[in-house]
């Protein structure tokens, strides 16, 4: 995440649901916790997400394209790929 984007967040959000929900009652914001966290290694979460989807389709074998496929046939067969 970006700095200081998690306490954006929040504000953005608590501003939306004073207006939306609450229609401006500032007393209902003390009942409601809210809390962005920033996670410690959100500079890998795209891995880590790209690395859990591999090992849920490990054994899905219309998921994966060989490199015979690709140089045979090129980006196209990426279209089929995923697609029962």
């Amino acid at each position: 995440m970006y700095p200081g984007l998690p306490s954006r967040l929040e504000k953005e959000i608590l501003d939306r649901y004073l207006e939306v929900v609450l229609k401006g009652n500032k007393d209902g914001l003390k009942k409601l916790r809210l809390r962005i966290e920033d996670p410690p290694r959100r500079k890998h979460m795209v891995y880590l997400g790209g690395a859990v989807l591999a090992g849920i389709m490990k054994d899905a074998p219309e998921f994966w394209i060989s490199r015979d496929n690709y140089l045979e046939e090129g980006i196209a067969c990426l279209s089929r790929s995923g697609q029962a």
